[in-house]
């Protein structure tokens, strides 16, 4: 969906659409006025929610990281050690004629499609009037003098101490460092994650889950010596496998991702070490779990003069949306000794770990960021671009990640068949989220469900009552088979791991 109209035409419909099906509310108070940047999760969201982030803590916690959660308040010190506090702004343009503000580097993406996070304050300026970039909201004219806007969000603890929400959750992880030291008694490497709420004051967010100004984080670090970065245990287990990596130097040349495997992207020092292209592949697992296609997926080399001054390599993992075209969703960062090196000196505190040659040094740290809101916006983006014909839209969301499993339904009011329903629901409530509906015509409801995208309806009808068998629809294509009551639950465990089999 190259077409640019095409892609806002397609926002709009997937905004209403998720409103409407109640996965997305917002934005809130929409009893009141609304802000720009908060939405909530609704009735049926947050149940996907909760799946994703499942799905997402299982695969860290099966590679042996260990979940944390801190505060999300800091005082004032954190950001100013971790460099936010002086550092931590967007470029803003405000509109001559409406006296709008706007982040100047997505300004120019939305309406270009040029990739412009990179570029300076004079740059930026340049490219909004060469390419006649205008105010989205009065079709202004910009003043070209770029501003510098601060995106953290300031509060005071008690009476008189300066504290900030979180801007990210992985400053918070790195804080209990030496609590990580005593728990896995001084043996590098430690590994640990954090999932949850982060705040950004942004400019003029538009880009609904995209860009809010209260998300959800999972960020993960690897704490460990260089050493352990060019030789990593868990490397050789992974060094075939393929990633679709987009150089710098391919970006340059205009040329597509390659799929590279690990120890090949090593060879040709597109990846510095092998803790380094083993994250990479943890985060790219990481997305496949919960079923974005491989086909949808890239990672992006950062250019050289867009990479932060510490950051020994970082990568993004982007997702090409209907959306919004290919949107960063995940970050891979080599971040060396430089956040313990500055907690150390600002909270003078010694984080430093001896090694067993009785050697004392500052950790590296390889960090695996992204949120919970794009991957989960990214699923039903690319599940609601799914359309059959015009009468029927199906949300193809993967059964995994579906908020709601099964659905009941009896074909009629009558006849016993809502009684013989809800026994056959006890059985399956052990197992299953079930949603039983009794409203309307079978049609209507098969229709409903396929709109939330519930993978399998059940049918209770008249047979059932003579012989204990029941109809199992699979709601992509439409396929039924009868199955024993008896064998209901082992069945759809089995669909829901390995798919549908007639």
């Amino acid at each position: 969906m190259a077409n640019v109209k095409e892609r806002q035409q397609f926002q709009i419909e997937l905004a209403k659409y998720l409103a409407e099906k109640d996965f997305i509310y917002g934005p809130e108070p929409e009893l009141y006025s609304p802000v720009a940047g908060f939405y909530s999760y609704g009735l049926i969201g947050k149940a996907m929610k909760n799946k994703v982030e499942d799905a997402i803590r299982k695969v860290f916690t099966n590679n042996g990281f260990f979940e944390m959660e801190f505060p999300i308040v800091t005082p004032e010190i954190v950001w100013k050690a971790s460099g936010h506090l002086d550092s931590f702004n967007d470029p803003v343009v405000i509109c001559s004629k409406c006296k709008g503000s706007f982040r100047a580097d997505k300004l120019i993406e939305e309406q270009t499609g040029i990739e412009a996070d990179s570029f300076s304050d004079e740059k930026l300026a340049a490219t909004i009037k060469d390419k006649n970039v205008n105010c989205p909201s009065c079709k202004g004219r910009f003043n070209l003098e770029i501003q510098r806007h601060p995106l953290m969000m300031k509060t005071t603890i008690g009476t008189d101490t300066i504290a900030y929400n979180r801007p990210e959750t992985a400053t918070t992880t790195y804080l209990p460092f030496k609590r990580y030291a005593n728990f896995f008694r001084g043996k590098l490497p430690f590994t640990v994650f954090q999932i949850g709420k982060a705040f950004r004051n942004e400019i003029s967010p538009r880009q609904h889950l995209l860009r809010q100004r209260e998300f959800t984080q999972a960020e993960a670090q690897i704490f460990l010596s260089k050493e352990q970065k060019k030789n990593f245990d868990l490397f050789e287990s992974a060094k075939n496998d393929e990633l679709p990596l987009w150089t710098e130097e391919s970006q340059k040349k205009d040329k597509k991702p390659e799929m590279t495997s690990l120890a090949d992207a090593l060879k040709k020092k597109y990846l510095k070490n092998q803790a380094y292209a083993w994250s990479m592949n943890l985060a790219y697992n990481i997305f496949l779990s919960i079923g974005i296609p491989k086909e949808r997926i890239r990672f992006r080399q950062h250019h050289t003069d867009e990479k932060a001054f510490y950051a020994d390599d970082a990568w993004d993992l982007e997702i090409e949306l209907n959306s919004f075209g290919w949107t960063e969703c995940c970050g891979v960062h080599d971040r060396a000794t430089y956040d313990l090196t500055q907690h150390a000196k600002f909270s003078k505190q010694d984080l430093s770990i001896r090694q067993e040659s009785g050697e004392k040094i500052v950790p590296d740290v390889i960090e695996i960021a992204f949120g919970i809101d794009r991957p989960f916006f990214a699923l039903l983006d690319l599940a609601f671009f799914r359309r059959d014909d015009a009468k029927r839209t199906v949300l193809s969301l993967p059964t995994n990640i579906a908020p709601i499993e099964v659905g009941l339904l009896p074909l009629v009011k009558k006849d016993d068949l809502p009684a013989k329903a809800i026994e056959i629901k006890k059985l399956l409530d052990t197992q299953f989220r079930v949603y039983f509906d009794v409203s309307g015509s079978i049609g209507k409801r098969y229709s409903r469900l396929d709109a939330i995208g519930v993978p399998y309806c059940i049918t209770v009808d008249h047979q059932t009552l003579e012989d204990e068998t029941v109809t199992l629809r699979e709601r992509d294509t439409l396929k039924q088979i009868r199955v024993q009551v008896s064998k209901l639950n082992a069945k759809l465990s089995e669909f829901l791991v390995n798919g549908f089999k007639e």
